[in-house]
């Protein structure tokens, strides 16, 4: 279940995945809480040694391959979609990059969508802590899953997305760059 909040070109989106078994089990934001997703000096994929450029294995072989740390769910957690509106559309938080321009010129026809998933786990106690992302954790299957640990109350999902009409900019030279400096996205 979720529901969207639409602005020009950014969507809001509350996810309401329960826990596994627990049918309804989320609770609501407590007044006061604080949190960040995404870390915005992040400038490599580092997944157990993955090219950011190939998709993520099936979900059900995370555990398996020893990916579900917190740091290797939030990389998960932001993604990069090819917007073509007369085609299939890719699934949420496909692509770990963004794509290089000619890449973008050729196959996204309608620009590119940026995706970011806020963790849905909470430590139940703190409302905020020092860098505003330790009192909230990943399940491990980044939208929906299992929450870690130390991590026992689940919070509605957050999920942002950001489009770029990169589509205006076809034919011209240039690349692009996140306002942060950053051409890899990742």
């Amino acid at each position: 279940m979720y529901s969207a909040i639409n602005s020009d070109s950014m969507n809001r989106y509350y996810f309401l995945n329960s826990p596994p078994g627990q049918p309804g089990n989320i609770t609501s934001f407590p007044n006061g809480f604080r949190m960040i997703a995404g870390n915005s000096l992040r400038r490599n994929y580092s997944i157990g040694g993955l090219d950011s450029t190939l998709p993520d294995p099936e979900k059900s072989l995370w555990a398996l391959l020893g990916q579900t740390s917190q740091s290797d769910l939030a990389q998960r957690a932001i993604g990069f979609n090819c917007l073509d509106y007369s085609k299939n559309p890719e699934g949420s938080l496909y692509r770990h990059y963004l794509p290089k321009k000619d890449y973008l010129d050729s196959f996204c026809k309608n620009g590119v969508r940026l995706e970011l998933m806020f963790p849905s786990c909470w430590n139940g106690t703190d409302l905020d802590s020092d860098n505003h992302m330790d009192h909230g954790a990943y399940p491990d299957l980044v939208m929906e899953g299992t929450c870690p640990p130390g991590f026992p109350i689940r919070l509605p999902g957050l999920f942002y997305e950001t489009i770029w009409e990169t589509d205006a900019f076809s034919g011209f030279d240039g690349e692009f760059v996140i306002s942060n400096g950053d051409i890899n996205g990742k």
